[in-house]
């Protein structure tokens, strides 16, 4: 008899998010220089595991030329994943390119099977086969990742598309990122796109005669880093005075925000932005005084027009913004001959505590997670508290419901739109001269189907703040539904020009007008242009089918039920805010024919 027994293997199903990396090329590089090599390799190995560990990852794996880490959250094998990116480029930098080591890394979230000492499982086979789809130098991650970090503000996708993986049964939806930020956000602006329907004049100075000019997130001084939510609101503010002035044309915040904690060769942000102007500076706060720096850079003539350094109490911040841009807009039409008057002043709030749990209310809402929403929510109103007619608190407060609204956050969307109704006309009333107020109403009466009073409420909004690409986006929206599509689509291409790291919305926005006008084939090319097609899916269904293509709009459709298994076609074409019937007929008939009702 046989005394030897198989010991017991003990089983566990875990959920981890889960990494693979290996070294592009690498029996190549060994086989032409296995000794170097052998050592480059294990050096930036050697990192990754550290930062991995660091990073409250499990390292499973570390072969000769790669890694297999797990991690509890997407989050931290995202931050992994980018970071040694980075790193391998910066080694990269100063070798010859033949001796570059170059990582590949594959990203998924799923169920992992512990046998003993080995992780297996479906989840561990797809991440490796996501691995292999990747190019040297990127990241491809599963639509599970994706749907983790795709409102990740610093992070910009690219849908390879639905890719069928060796030895796994069905395909699967493939995304890109990139571990360099601006790299990663320019797959998302007109240029690295590409396409007849974006402005093509990005690499130019000036708009209508306007000069282009661009502020840089104003750098934190401050040993403690929580206190970025002030520096950021500073430069968001210095952009919205600056956006007010006519004879300027100013990129947007979210274009500009990419920049944020990088450092930055001013040309080079002028020639990726097509800015004439550039503004960039640092703030240092104390519990009561702060010291300004800004520096207002000309990049044709690559110098610098004025720099200057303030020491002021931080209850001067308001006069002090005010201070600097006019001294900015006074620079910039002296260096172009222009000028303009000074817009009136906005509402400044009386004590400096609103005015923080506004900024930090607005580090949560541009995150358009439901959680993160009620947390801006809750610091909106307690900025209220101190002062019930702070008019920004309020126009943000009203943009909660909005989006409680949008996306479904709540069990009342009626309610939620009649009390961003009633929030939006509180904060016009507080503030008649800040923008803000008037936009949040125009989207409100929108969907409230009060057509004159939106589109009056949005000119009114860009009449006050002409750069706000927002509001022009969601007026071009207002202007297809309210039956004029043409006019939509010159307003949403200069939106696209001001923000050329612009969010999704503002091409499904412009592939809506390109559809109502029967343009199916731009509205396709328009479309296919997002990070994430999730939005524009019924549009593409709906334009499928009226292109003939009935496999493509099938396609489209079996997306939407999958994003959307409630999908009622007699509710949306309730909910359609076009003022022509006919449009909302058009839009409803083709979903139809895609098979969705």
């Amino acid at each position: 008899m046989n005394d030897k027994t198989e010991p017991h293997k003990t089983h566990s199903r875990r959920l981890r998010a889960i990494m693979f990396a290996d070294v592009v090329g690498y029996s190549r590089m060994m086989a032409a220089d296995e000794e170097g090599t052998s050592l480059r390799i294990a050096a930036l190995i050697d990192k990754c595991e550290k930062l991995g560990i660091a990073n409250h990852g499990e390292l499973v794996q570390a072969r000769g030329d790669g890694l297999f880490f797990l991690f509890e959250s997407v989050s931290g094998a995202v931050d992994l994943a980018t970071e040694v990116q980075k790193i391998a480029k910066e080694d990269n930098r100063l070798l010859p390119e033949d001796q570059q080591v170059h990582l590949r890394i594959g990203l998924h979230m799923g169920d992992v099977l512990e046998i003993g000492n080995q992780i297996v499982g479906d989840s561990v086979n797809i991440a490796s086969r996501i691995e292999s789809k990747a190019s040297a130098g990127s990241i491809c991650i599963s639509a599970a990742v994706y749907e983790q970090i795709k409102h990740k503000a610093k992070i910009g996708f690219e849908y390879i598309g639905r890719i069928e993986l060796k030895n796994i049964p069905d395909p699967l939806d493939i995304y890109k990122i990139s571990a360099d930020t601006q790299v990663a956000l320019m797959s998302a602006s007109p240029r690295a796109r590409g396409g007849e329907n974006t402005a093509s004049s990005q690499e130019e100075c000036v708009i209508g005669g306007k000069p282009k000019i661009a502020v840089l997130p104003f750098a934190n001084h401050d040993s403690n880093n929580d206190d970025d939510f002030f520096a950021d609101g500073v430069t968001e503010d210095l952009i919205t005075s600056l956006s007010r002035f006519h004879a300027l044309a100013v990129i947007s915040r979210s274009s500009m925000f990419i920049y944020k904690n990088r450092e930055v060769v001013l040309h080079q942000v002028c020639r990726e932005l097509g800015a004439q102007y550039v503004v960039a500076g640092s703030i240092r706060k104390s519990t009561t005084r702060m010291r300004l720096t800004v520096e207002l850079y000309d990049c044709r003539a690559d110098q610098p027009v004025w720099r200057e350094r303030y020491n002021r109490e931080i209850e001067d911040i308001f006069d002090l913004q005010d201070e600097v841009t006019d001294l900015i807009s006074a620079a910039v039409a002296i260096q172009t001959q222009s000028a303009s008057r000074t817009p009136e002043r906005i509402q400044i709030p009386a004590l400096i505590e609103s005015y923080t749990l506004v900024l930090q209310g607005q580090q949560k809402i541009f995150r358009y997670d439901r959680e993160q929403n009620c947390m801006a929510r809750e610091m909106y109103e307690a900025a209220l508290s101190h002062e019930s007619d702070y008019s920004r608190a309020i126009a943000a407060l009203s943009r909660t419901h909005s989006l409680d609204w949008r996306y479904s956050w709540t069990d009342e969307p009626d309610r939620a739109l009649d009390k961003a109704h009633e929030l939006a006309l509180e904060s016009v009333v507080a503030d008649p001269v800040d923008a803000r107020g008037y936009g949040e109403l125009g989207f409100v009466k929108l969907y409230r189907k009060d057509h004159d009073a939106c589109l009056a409420a949005f000119e009114k909004a860009l009449h006050l703040n002409p750069n706000d690409t927002d509001i022009m986006s969601n007026m071009g929206d207002a202007l297809a539904h309210c039956g004029r599509s043409e006019e939509a689509i010159p307003i949403l291409n200069k939106a696209l020009v001001l923000n050329p790291f612009y969010p999704d919305q503002y091409l499904w926005y412009l592939g809506g007008a390109q559809f109502n006008l029967k343009r199916y084939g731009d509205a396709v090319k328009t479309l296919k242009k997002m990070n994430s097609p999730s939005e524009g899916r019924r549009l593409l269904a709906a334009c499928y089918a009226y292109m003939g293509k009935k496999d493509e709009a099938k396609y489209e459709a079996g997306k939407v039920l999958e994003a959307y298994p409630n999908f009622n076609l007699d509710y949306w074409e309730r909910v359609q805010p076009d003022v022509n019937p006919e449009d909302t007929e058009h839009f409803v008939t083709g979903l139809r024919l895609a098979g969705l009702n």
